[in-house]
């Protein structure tokens, strides 16, 4: 049975028609079609559901988002109940407060995208719609971040999405994420301390935390292939990508560094500034991360300090030893 049938019950009772030949005179429609319509058995083309919206003194718009909802398949039909709230919304929005108004604008513009089966956010919004995802997982988050600078303290991941991880962790959620060192990263004190605060500030809202280096990681065909599949969709160089429950994908696909202070010396914070989030089933396959965690041989958990510093010095001589 189609929505659109609700509808023409509605016209029937309103015009007093007791009959599919009444209703088709009424609609200019040849009796079998008001028929089949009235049973939920068709559903009318684009000029007919305009011509009903006037006799029920509708918006047009509305009957021709149910024509297209009815026509949908299954997988499709939510997007069309979305377009339809987000329409009533867009006819009763009011122009004051101004949010009210950008708020619909927004909706609007990710409804567009949804039939491509992928999201792109710009500028903070890139940075709080990773919080908005992390807020609807249920079982299990696989990530891996080459820029995990930005997770340190003062950048654009904390501490909101930091605190949106341990939220998901306390609802039962499992998080891994690998952070991917490099050698000249690791040959600097500074930023050996901000990547242990980084793997600490993790494993203390109870995130499985991994790490690797970049320079073993390309010894991996699996790694390589990951890397250049992410080249193919336009990631950043520095790959930062997470799945969530095995459904939905995010990554990064550029990075900008913005001043953050309007008087004296600005504070530079790097942000995520274009974020990319799909759904496309040939993605989730060719992009999730989670094989890189069963290379036992290259990637490591993070269990402490002391075991970190000890595997650095391990594989790189130079740097800190255990308990420096």
């Amino acid at each position: 049975m189609s929505e659109i049938a609700a509808y023409v019950k509605a016209i029937k009772e309103r015009y007093h028609l007791r009959s599919d030949y009444a209703l088709a005179e009424k609609l200019g429609i040849a009796q079998p079609d008001a028929n089949l319509l009235r049973r939920g058995r068709k559903i009318p083309k684009p000029e007919l559901c305009i011509k009903m919206a006037k006799l029920l003194d509708k918006n047009p718009v509305e009957l021709l988002l149910v024509a297209q909802k009815d026509k949908a398949p299954v997988t499709a039909k939510e997007y069309w109940s979305l377009a339809l709230t987000a329409v009533d919304v867009m006819l009763h929005v009011p122009k004051s407060p101004k949010y009210i108004p950008r708020k619909v604008e927004a909706i609007g513009r990710e409804l567009r995208q949804l039939e491509s089966q992928t999201l792109i956010y710009e500028g903070v919004a890139a940075n709080t719609e990773a919080v908005r995802l992390m807020e609807t997982v249920e079982h299990t988050v696989d990530a891996m971040m080459e820029q995990w600078n930005i997770w340190k303290k003062g950048e654009a991941l904390y501490p909101n999405y930091l605190l949106a991880n341990q939220e998901a962790v306390q609802r039962g959620v499992l998080i891994r994420r690998l952070l991917v060192l490099t050698t000249e990263q690791m040959s600097q004190d500074a930023l050996v301390d901000d990547a242990l605060h980084v793997m600490e500030d993790q494993r203390r809202a109870g995130i499985k935390v991994f790490y690797a280096f970049r320079e073993e990681l390309n010894r991996s065909p699996v790694f390589r292939r990951l890397q250049e599949e992410y080249r193919k969709q336009g990631a950043a160089p520095n790959i930062n990508a997470a799945v969530y429950d095995g459904e939905i994908l995010i990554f990064a696909r550029s990075y900008r560094e913005v001043p953050l202070g309007m008087i004296g010396r600005p504070l530079p914070v790097t942000m995520i500034h274009q974020l990319e989030i799909t759904w496309k089933p040939e993605l989730l396959r060719d992009l999730n991360p989670a094989p890189l965690f069963d290379m036992t041989r290259y990637v490591f958990e993070y269990d402490g300090a002391d075991s970190f510093l000890l595997q650095l010095s391990r594989h790189y001589p130079s740097g800190r030893s255990a308990g420096s």
